[in-house]
């Protein structure tokens, strides 16, 4: 009688065993790995904001083609030989673009909505507008005739004319920022930690490097509470 009754307990427990088993699925536990691991992978891009050191990018031959050094109150771009391509200067809100030989060449100005306007050198015309679209960006020209749109997207973003067609990539891969053309070939890359939004900057082609950079640097390094007060 005992006999019998452990084998009937023990087929009971066999039974609970593989109908447990039966109802999980192989994807159930690898699935939330899968969303962490992710998750960690872009997160860090997403959030990083600033200029801790030089911002150095080269091109896909591994030659330096221009970097932007950090200063008070500003940065400096140079070329790959170290010689000044532009300035960059805090005026509160407004950063001021100027030459080698100082002279403005414009300004980037935030606005409120987080909008930046891209003015001539004397301030008296707005050239370009850089403004949200839902989870992207969308650059305007004076006339408000849509330039580029920018795309976030799992591992960077992704950049379109104003007809919807692809121009490039920005891609985030194992602590390496680098911007792709639509074929895929790197055009600019850097291993310093810069937000995806603020590397499509360098794929406005409408605009001169010096601006490209300038919308890039706000981006990156919006000024400080105490710079932003009038």
């Amino acid at each position: 009688m005992m006999m019998g009754m452990g084998r009937f307990l023990l087929c009971c427990s066999l039974v609970a065993l593989t109908g447990a088993a039966g109802c999980s699925k192989p994807g159930d536990a690898e699935a939330p790995r899968a969303v962490r691991a992710q998750e960690a992978a872009t997160a860090p891009v997403a959030d990083v904001k600033g200029l801790e050191g030089k911002l150095k990018f080269k091109d896909d031959a591994d030659r330096e083609r221009f970097s932007l050094k950090p200063k008070d109150n500003g940065a400096k771009l140079v070329d790959g030989e170290e010689r000044e391509l532009a300035r960059y200067k805090w005026k509160g809100a407004s950063l001021k673009v100027s030459g080698p030989d100082d002279v403005a060449l414009g300004y980037v100005v935030g606005s409120a909505g987080g909008a930046l306007t891209v003015r001539d050198g004397e301030q008296r015309q707005v050239l370009f507008t850089l403004a949200r679209q839902g989870p992207g960006w969308r650059l305007n020209d004076m006339k408000g005739t849509l330039l580029y749109s920018v795309w976030p997207e799992d591992d960077g973003a992704r950049i379109q004319d104003g007809a919807g067609a692809d121009v490039a990539r920005v891609k985030v891969r194992e602590g390496k920022v680098s911007l792709r053309d639509a074929q895929g070939r790197t055009l600019l890359a850097t291993k310093s930690l810069l937000a995806a939004e603020a590397a499509a900057c360098l794929a406005f082609e409408a605009l001169e490097l010096p601006l490209r950079m300038a919308l890039l640097f706000h981006l990156q390094a919006p000024p400080s509470q105490e710079l932003a007060q009038p």
